[in-house]
């Protein structure tokens, strides 16, 4: 939700680590507040890929191989990356979006998971309300911090979406997956 730290990830951090033949490195992005908008914590995401990139032959990375994942507020943090480096580079050789949370206009109330599973026991829908509110401050334009929104998603890399079963965000992880087949991005989802 923008507001927890990079150490929830921990766990699924360590454990994509041990098992993939990968570096895996965690954005601790700047947390939502009134001097740390959300534009900040996806400037976070772009600096760290920048990083990645220009350190890449110091850290033993393939600078052609670099993939980009994320779940929930880092799935929007990092498709946003994706987008912008579809156009300024480099070239992504995937991206995983888990339970992406993709639309942050007033519209992204307006999906039937949102109604379905409102109370959820991992994600309500007046958490959803407060993360919208500390977003955006007064006058930010909501849709270019949502990828759903992009006016390009052709080009990018081949995707997985990850959808949770019983969660008020499925229908954007759904949505944001019909709009980048639909612009010829190969795309799967689970």
């Amino acid at each position: 939700g923008f507001v927890g730290t990079a150490v929830q990830s921990d766990w699924v951090n360590s454990h994509l680590a041990a098992q993939l033949p990968a570096i895996v490195v965690s954005v601790e992005h700047r947390l939502l507040g009134p001097a740390a908008p959300l534009a900040a914590a996806v400037d976070d995401g772009w600096d760290t890929l920048g990083h990645v990139v220009r350190h890449a032959t110091a850290w033993g990375i393939d600078p052609e191989r670099i993939a980009v994942f994320g779940e929930s507020c880092g799935a929007l943090i990092m498709a946003l990356t994706a987008i912008k480096a579809q156009q300024a580079g480099p070239q992504l050789r995937a991206q995983i979006l888990v339970n992406p949370a993709v639309d942050i206009t007033p519209t992204m109330f307006d999906y039937a998971t949102i109604d379905e599973y409102a109370d959820s026991p991992t994600l309500t829908v007046p958490q959803l309300r407060f993360f919208h509110q500390l977003a955006l401050p007064p006058g930010t334009d909501p849709r270019g911090l949502s990828p759903l929104y992009a006016e390009r998603l052709d080009a990018l890399p081949p995707t997985l979406v990850v959808v949770p079963t019983h969660d008020p965000l499925a229908d954007q992880g759904r949505r944001y997956a019909e709009r980048l087949k639909t612009a010829g991005t190969p795309t799967h989802v689970t």
